[in-house]
């Protein structure tokens, strides 16, 4: 007897020792018989702390011990355990107060050295935290998903009342289309966190800017823009640089643009100021209307930017300047 008994104990021990998830056992009496080493590490009591006390005032959070108690007295009374034999998730308690979320599964036994129930528990805190990770992500990308919609649809509503043609269209919001395109590319880099100014303007004003041609130049210190920013910068750029293709400085032979920025210290701190000046041309005159390009531009500074913008024609090209609230660097 005593042989047989020696081995259950020695069966129990390597299902502890083997376990890849906490194992707490519990005897009919409620107090607690074995306890294997990653439940040490997840409930923060050593073995010889926990054995002989019971369940109840160890794990089990304050909600739940009245239901634990009544439990175990049923099935004492009865057999009858409606939680045994099957996987559920429930809170527990560790030595420092805090409650961490498992998932548990109890099996009652006679297979060892006394009837006994076999509490295997699985920390889910980082299942969890994914999973709300991952529903924040949805929620987050639907939302993304409906803006854009909006603006492709409000975009290709006013392209459309701008346009003399079919044609024109085509152009004009294909190219719209591209700037967004661009942008989101380097929001999706980014994992949409944003993206650096410089970065953004050399996306787009590179083609003009390659050794030999140079119609284009541009600097400034270096900025970090907002997911939003990314955007509605992408779309400014490109209908200034649609203006200045079909009317402007890239039109003509000698024109050129130079795009600068720096922090407006005049009106404090966090106020960037964007400069796109158009060079190189002779006797310039302002439309006679303002198209929807031009309308854009005030509507993105406005409403997107939460900035102002201001359109001069000079004698020889445009001159566009751009304040918006943006994130000065820690020095």
């Amino acid at each position: 007897m005593a042989d047989t008994k020696v081995a259950k104990r020695a069966d129990l021990n390597a299902v502890l020792k083997t376990a890849l998830d906490a194992v707490v056992v519990m005897r009919t009496d409620g107090t607690i018989a074995a306890w294997n080493d990653v439940a040490e590490r997840t409930f923060g009591w050593s073995f010889d702390e926990a054995h002989g006390r019971r369940m109840s005032e160890m794990i089990i959070p304050v909600q739940h011990r009245e239901a634990h108690e009544r439990g175990l007295t049923h099935f004492l009374a009865t057999g009858e355990g409606p939680v045994l034999d099957r996987h559920f998730e429930i809170t527990a308690l560790r030595r420092d107060g805090e409650e961490v979320p498992i998932e548990l599964s109890i099996t009652f036994t006679r297979q060892f050295d006394e009837p006994m129930f076999l509490g295997f528990l699985r920390d889910i805190s980082e299942r969890q935290a994914a999973h709300r990770r991952q529903e924040l992500l949805l929620a987050e990308l639907s939302h993304r998903v409906k803006n854009m919609l909006a603006v492709v649809a409000g975009m290709a509503h006013q392209t459309a009342r701008a346009s003399s043609s079919l044609e024109d269209f085509g152009v004009a919001f294909s190219g719209r289309l591209q700037a967004l395109a661009r942008g989101h590319d380097m929001l999706t880099i980014s994992s949409w966190e944003g993206a650096a100014l410089p970065d953004l303007v050399e996306a787009l004003l590179g083609p003009y800017a390659l050794p030999g041609d140079m119609r284009a130049s541009f600097g400034g210190p270096p900025v970090a823009l907002n997911a939003k920013q990314v955007l509605s910068l992408s779309m400014v750029l490109h209908e200034l640089i649609t203006n200045a293709t079909k009317h402007g400085a890239f039109a003509h032979a000698a024109g050129k643009v130079a795009v600068s920025w720096n922090w407006s210290t005049a009106e404090g701190p966090g106020l960037l100021r964007l400069t796109w000046k158009e060079l190189g041309m002779t006797g310039v005159e302002p439309p006679s209307r303002k198209g929807f390009g031009l309308k854009m531009i005030a509507l993105s500074a406005g409403h997107e930017l939460s900035g102002t913008a201001g359109l001069d024609w000079e004698s020889d090209g445009l001159c566009f300047t751009l304040e918006f609230p943006a994130e000065e660097p820690k020095s």
